[in-house]
């Protein structure tokens, strides 16, 4: 223990020394010593570990805290080597908190690959911050996934993320945080198996901002054109570029665009916050379009762009904009107390435009952006408008969502309404003094009290973060490894994925035709060591569910003593 905590003091101070401000420095610390506190009290009670389960006994609750060490904001696992996922630093959890599990894809928006802690991908973790499943891209930030979450297809749950590498960590002459050629989404089933891939017409890049699946089974993205134009007018060049967005909707069976919507045909060039580069080859990233939304009658759409600060609302026949939130051509009155901008903005370089029942849900990056409107505006938050379209008035359906301490997200993020009433929020890329990157999510309770909150390890991002129930039925066996100390076999089971282990059951024997019943022990984590002087020396493992249902077995092992 003393060892433990030599370790994160020196990370404590490496921490420090390499940050600067006054602010910064005290919110990352406060939120370490908050951390490290709560992992003192927790490894003060790890030895009480039980170490076998009656047949018929309680299960363990399944996000239970994972209890093996920690190594540098990185988890490693006996059992699964190939598997080093990014530590989530569990903040705060409190009665009433969801128990669903959180989804997020970890990557570090740098150009330098030392700064990732852990691998890219997609993560499912619990509540606690135990993984749940991870599906490792990168060890080197060389590839990221970008929009994790859960979606239904065809009436079946499946996992939905776009993979590929963003301009700015990559070396590009396209704009920061453009998805490179390459890039496309793909589609899992709950057997964590690809069913589907998502891929652009010729001509055209996926973008790694949106991928909405319809009841119907078709799949609406944004793909970008690179489109040559005179850009003088705009402080351009003659022979300038800019990137135009599409919201397609793709036929997944055929790969068919079945129709589309073009957002320079509609949204004026002048209507941008961002200014026209004046360097050859180099576009404009005029729209940054984010977001896409449909109407509960599937006859509107709506869009958000977050360099004209505007959301859209489309008609999905005509494909006339209808109305328009925020941005230079903003068609409603906001609320004094939370104009924030010029134009009467009360929101600037926004993401996650959703409709709710009066009107539309955003997360308001108030950020950073290039001068002439460079920002921030004000503190990261959730905002949620009613919109009276006889006056053109907005009002607040409820107070704005700040996070404590305030963060200044200079991109990304989101707001999910969760079906209990509650409000989970992904604060994007909060960038501190010295151009230090760092990431935050948090649950709300309808009054606006903080249920749980979350902060990636090191400068880790997750462009969204979402909370959804899932249930993971892996197509792959559980895998056991083991290992022998002191005439004593630990043996280490896990099942990447699996919700609906409780148990493990441990088998030994001199033969590997001839494994008899060891013991059992509940789940307690992503890898649950246990445990044996049985010294085998071989080994499988069963994964046990509900009613002692024997789900799954492991693959023989021998260990050599």
């Amino acid at each position: 223990m003393r060892n433990n905590w030599i370790r994160e003091v020196g990370w404590l101070l490496r921490f420090i020394a390499f940050s600067t401000g006054e602010r910064f420095v005290a919110t990352r610390a406060a939120r370490w010593l908050t951390h490290a506190f709560r992992g003192f009290i927790e490894g003060s009670n790890r030895g009480s570990r039980d170490g076998g389960r009656r047949r018929g006994a309680a299960p363990p609750r399944l996000e239970a805290l994972e209890g093996r060490e920690l190594l540098s904001g990185v988890w490693h696992f006996a059992s699964a080597p190939g598997q080093q996922p990014m530590q989530a630093n569990v903040l705060a959890l409190k009665p009433g908190a969801a128990i669903d599990p959180i989804f997020i894809a970890p990557y570090d928006q740098s150009s330098n690959p030392g700064l990732l802690v852990g691998q890219t991908g997609p993560l499912i973790m619990s509540a606690s911050g135990s993984p749940i499943w991870f599906h490792s891209l990168s060890n080197h930030n060389k590839y990221q996934a970008i929009d994790f979450q859960a979606q239904t297809l065809h009436g079946k749950p499946v996992l939905t993320w776009w993979q590929g590498t963003i301009s700015g960590i990559q070396p590009s002459n396209l704009p920061p945080g453009a998805a490179l050629p390459g890039g496309h989404f793909v589609i899992y089933n709950q057997h964590y198996r690809q069913i589907a891939s998502v891929q652009a017409p010729k001509g055209f890049s996926v973008d790694e901002h949106e991928l909405l699946l319809t009841p119907a089974g078709n799949a609406y993205i944004i793909a970008t054109k690179t489109v040559r134009a005179n850009l003088t007018p705009y402080g351009g060049l003659p022979n300038g570029m800019y990137e135009d967005p599409f919201v397609l909707e793709i036929n997944l069976r055929t790969g068919r665009v079945i129709d589309s919507w073009n957002m320079a045909k509609h949204v004026p060039l002048s209507d941008s916050f961002e200014p026209a580069p004046t360097l050859p080859n180099h576009p404009w990233d005029v729209y940054h379009a984010n977001s896409i939304a449909l109407s509960p009658d599937g006859s509107q759409m709506l869009v958000s762009a977050r360099n004209t600060w505007g959301i859209y609302d489309i008609s999905r026949q005509s494909g006339q904009i209808l109305w328009q939130v925020g941005g230079k051509q903003n068609q409603f009155t906001m609320p004094s107390s939370i104009v924030t901008g010029p134009y009467g903005s009360a929101f600037q370089y926004q993401h996650d435009a959703r409709y709710t029942s009066g009107g539309i849900s955003l997360f308001d990056d108030g950020g950073f952006g290039a001068p002439p409107a460079s920002g921030p505006y004000g503190p990261g938050r959730a905002l949620f408008l009613n919109l009276n379209f006889q006056n053109h008035t907005a009002s607040l359906a409820s107070p704005p969502l700040y996070h404590n301490p305030p963060v200044y997200p200079n991109s990304q993020g989101n707001v999910q309404q969760l079906a209990n009433g509650d409000v989970f929020v992904g604060w994007g890329s909060d960038t501190g003094p010295g151009g230090v990157l760092s990431s935050d999510f948090t649950e709300y309770s309808p009054t606006g009290s903080v249920l749980a909150d979350y902060s990636l390890a090191g400068q880790d991002i997750s462009y969204r973060a979402f909370s959804y129930p899932w249930v993971g039925i892996p197509f792959r066996k559980p895998v056991a490894a083991a290992g022998v100390a002191n005439g004593q076999t630990t043996v280490y089971a896990s099942w990447n994925g699996s919700t609906q282990t409780v148990a493990w059951e441990v088998l030994a024997g001199p033969t590997r035709t001839a494994l008899a019943p060891v013991l059992t022990t509940p789940r307690t984590g992503f890898e649950t060591a246990i445990p044996t002087t049985n010294l085998g020396p071989y080994y499988k493992v069963l994964a046990i569910g509900a009613g002692d249902t024997i789900l799954k077995a492991s693959n023989v092992i021998r260990v050599i003593g």
